[in-house]
């Protein structure tokens, strides 16, 4: 299990208002994956979710791309659970094995204990040095 996975269960039905329209979490359209994420207190969003006939690649599997969409739509909601409204700039995932189409599955998103920042230094109109790091968020005693 991840060190930074989150371990209560989710309590609170949730649903973000600017995607009404959404191809993963929508209601408001007669197509998609009408996901239903679910935030814990601890930030976890989770939904359950069936496959239909439409959104396989091969006969004994779910597409990867939709895969994919079920993975993003739940970082998603771990952020707005947060009071951050994001779009991916950037994801990678490591498909471990075929998800079949004939079960349900549970998706979870959760915000991690590391942070990806940038940080740049201009001078004179130009960009001079650019940074990225990852930083672990830690308590801080005040002594």
């Amino acid at each position: 299990m991840r060190q930074d996975y989150p371990t209560k269960r989710p309590t609170k039905s949730f649903r973000h208002s600017s995607h009404e329209a959404c191809f993963a979490c929508g209601v408001t359209g007669q197509r998609g994956l009408r996901l239903h994420f679910r935030i814990g207190e601890d930030g976890l969003a989770s939904a359950g979710w069936t496959s239909k006939p439409e959104f396989r690649s091969y006969p004994d599997r779910v597409h990867g791309g939709v895969v994919a969409t079920l993975l993003d739509s739940a970082m998603v909601h771990a952020l707005f659970a947060r009071g951050i409204t994001g779009v991916t700039a950037e994801i990678t995932i490591r498909y471990l094995q075929a998800v079949s189409p004939d079960a349900p599955v549970r998706i979870t998103g959760w915000v991690g204990r590391i942070h990806r920042c940038r940080a740049e230094v201009h001078q004179r109109g130009a960009l001079a040095v650019r940074a990225s790091a990852k930083f672990v968020s830690v308590p801080f005693s005040k002594t």
